[in-house]
């Protein structure tokens, strides 16, 4: 299936991928039922500044739209913004027939998205992604999400968006770690599921393919894969009750990266660098537990620690680690579950693991 400058569907979500996504967006909008003065754009700072004065260049009409504003980051994937904004919507008097359109990376679509499904129990929203996270992952198969406590993640809803609109053109606002953090999830999708593109990405060194042009058929090619594999996982399993868990793959590790690196006085890190750690520990688990050969296991290593630079947290094995993976969501009957492979394209779902081998793992990261 090729998604450039066509709309493909997942149900009942439209995705319209290409140099001219946004053209159609008028049109789209027009074929809701909605109340056109009850249009909501939510935005971060940063698209606020970036892209927003595109997105409304070429689609004029929504000028007039209400803007709903968040700090950007992690930080604002919380209850209490998602309260402040839905006071915002309430106080214009915006009913089940308004529309949200989310303008931004994978914080603004998952936490627009948790607030369309909640508000009025469900208003219709899309997404435009504007960070290649959003682009590739965050943006596509309906999870919503805020983070609660110290964990990522923690409540939301499985919610579509009417549409996705993918404009690669975003991208070139993004600086290099947050390009970087969003190619992570293209590598995780290719060696979950197209081995034939993590055989193409590997021959490129990621600081490479960075500096290639976004109008580049390149871009193109390894955005269309990646959302067209997705279509296909979450067609299969919308509610993750079993299949779609091949993407979280390096997740286990990375979500817990993720978090406690927020916490701990260090630099945050990004998503996409989280799990890029997470696929390193993923891989040697899979070493261990699933078959994956000493060879692949080099590959994925070499490629992963060549391109993400090295993490460390004031202490080796910090227990916060290990406590956020015991609490993490995909885990069933107090067992940590992984997901791991036998070879690159080739998932082992729900693998447990103890903590001897987790240990084991952060080790060989560390090393």
């Amino acid at each position: 299936m090729k998604l450039s400058n066509r709309i493909s569907r997942i149900d009942h979500t439209h995705i319209i991928c290409g140099r001219n996504a946004l053209e159609s967006l008028e049109k789209f909008i027009r074929t809701l039922p909605i109340d056109p003065l009850k249009i909501f754009i939510l935005v971060d700072q940063n698209t606020r500044i970036h892209c927003l004065p595109l997105l409304l260049a070429k689609a004029p009409k929504l000028s007039s739209a209400h803007l709903l504003e968040i700090p950007d980051g992690e930080p604002s994937k919380i209850l209490e913004t998602a309260r402040r904004l839905w006071m915002e919507m309430h106080q214009t008097g915006a009913g089940r027939d308004a529309l949200l359109i989310n303008l931004g990376g994978g914080v603004v679509t998952d936490l627009g998205g948790f607030i369309a499904a909640g508000y009025k129990r469900g208003i219709p929203c899309l997404h435009i992604p504007t960070t290649l996270l959003g682009q590739v992952d965050a943006a596509i198969g309906g999870k919503t999400a805020i983070n609660f406590g110290e964990m990522k993640n923690q409540i939301g809803f499985f919610y579509l968006p009417k549409a996705v609109f993918i404009f690669p053109g975003f991208l070139s606002t993004l600086p290099f770690i947050h390009l970087r953090s969003g190619f992570s999830e293209i590598i995780k999708s290719s060696l979950v599921a197209d081995p034939s593109l993590w055989r193409k990405i590997k021959r490129n060194p990621i600081q490479d393919l960075m500096r290639v042009p976004f109008d580049n058929p390149l871009w193109s090619h390894m955005i269309n894969a990646t959302v067209v594999m997705k279509n296909k996982i979450i067609k299969k399993d919308f509610t993750e009750h079993k299949y779609r868990k091949v993407l979280n793959f390096g997740h286990t590790v990375g979500h817990a990266m993720e978090a406690f690196s927020q916490e701990s006085g260090q630099i945050p890190l990004l998503h996409g660098e989280a799990v890029a750690i997470g696929m390193i520990c993923a891989a040697y688990l899979s070493f261990l537990k699933t078959g994956l050969t000493s060879s692949d296991l080099e590959n994925i290593n070499e490629y992963l620690r060549e391109g993400f630079d090295p993490y460390l947290f004031p202490v080796k094995y910090p227990d916060g680690l290990i406590h956020r993976m015991a609490h993490d969501k995909k885990n069933l009957q107090g067992q940590i579950l992984f997901t791991l492979l036998s070879r690159p394209g080739s998932p082992i779902l729900n693998v447990q693991c103890n903590l001897e081998e987790i240990g084991s793992a952060l080790t060989f990261y560390w090393k």
